[in-house]
């Protein structure tokens, strides 16, 4: 019985080991020194807002529109823990902060989903009904979205690619590639009801986005990639001044990884301004007491954000291209 009782303990101290390295690495934050700030111009012409993650509101001064729109943000211990929903307060919240600094109506003309994963998809759907959009996305999105009793009205799917006007612009969708992370791939077959646990949030299909406004010219000036993937030749024919990289998890990857992927989002799309997005941890909020507040970088657990600055910060010294770290709540002029 000894040896039972110590063989018990000793698995159990193992546990509690296990557990509480684990907890450590979650809240193990890297040190980070991102590059110099966009100045941040009077908000007037064609404007994106940064809202964490890959989401980002755009807007013409006419009509706006959504990429994403994840503003519930939960903790992580929801995250891991519980079945999600819509935290509707907070995202009304952030919501109001946007229109107010994009000095907007209430209103939305579309919400963009880059992929169907939690971080990316669950909000859209309540923001639609709520500010009078229609969310666009893959027949997995569709299935949020009916989980969420949207109308159909408001529901389009665009198979695998296509064109969507929204006001005055124009965006085109490409079928992209999530980065290769262990939460990749499935869709969803049926309606996602809240609440779910995150991980029945299944990818779908991943774009990216290429936008054109005829105030900018008769090409596409912008070229958004949410996830941190890419399909080789995805980009061909596309050419763009700006393009917003997404980061998730791309410090996990090898070097030669990396290097593709700037080549296929910067090099052949021959830009000249990076924005980095989807670098932040997005179990932390927007908006605290009220106050809208920056962005933490993911734990050091899933990504190692320096590395990839390191190296993004040599390509672009190499490709002569300017490199931007977007925070929360800032904007870029166009």
């Amino acid at each position: 019985m000894r040896i039972v009782r110590f063989t018990l303990f000793a698995l159990f101290a193992f546990v509690l080991l296990g557990l509480g390295a684990l907890v450590f690495l979650v809240n193990s934050y890297p040190t980070v020194q991102f590059p110099d700030p966009l100045k941040q111009n009077p908000a007037t012409g064609v404007r994106t807002l940064f809202l964490g993650t890959s989401s980002m509101a755009w807007t013409d001064g006419q009509s706006t529109w959504l990429v994403d729109g994840f503003f519930s943000r939960q903790p992580l211990s929801e995250v891991a823990f519980t079945r999600l929903k819509v935290n509707e307060t907070q995202v009304g919240a952030v919501a109001t902060e946007m229109f107010k600094r994009l000095n907007m109506p209430s209103v939305l003309s579309g919400i963009l989903v880059a992929h169907s994963h939690y971080d990316h998809s669950m909000d859209a759907p309540f923001l639609a009904k709520q500010y009078g959009a229609r969310v666009v996305g893959s027949e997995s999105t569709l299935q949020i979205a009916k989980g969420q009793d949207l109308p159909n009205t408001q529901m389009e799917v665009v198979p695998g690619g296509g064109r969507v006007k929204l006001g005055e612009f124009d965006i085109q969708l490409i079928q992209s590639a999530h980065a290769p992370t262990g939460f990749t791939g499935g869709f969803n077959s049926k309606p996602v009801y809240l609440p779910a646990h995150a991980l029945q949030f299944k990818e779908g299909i991943s774009y990216s986005f290429v936008v054109s406004h005829p105030s900018l010219g008769s090409g596409p000036f912008a070229l958004i990639q949410p996830s941190a993937g890419y399909v080789e030749g995805q980009n061909k024919g596309v050419s763009v001044k700006h393009v917003f990289l997404g980061m998730g998890g791309l410090g996990k990857l090898s070097d030669a990884y990396i290097e593709n992927y700037w080549q296929e989002m910067v090099v052949r799309t021959q830009a000249k301004h990076v924005y980095l997005i989807h670098w932040d941890d997005f179990t932390q909020p927007l908006i605290k007491e009220g106050d809208p507040v920056a962005l933490k970088p993911m734990p050091k657990l899933l990504d190692d954000l320096p590395r990839s600055l390191e190296l993004l910060n040599m390509f672009s010294e190499r490709d002569r291209v300017t490199l931007h770290v977007l925070d929360a709540w800032q904007m870029v002029n166009f």
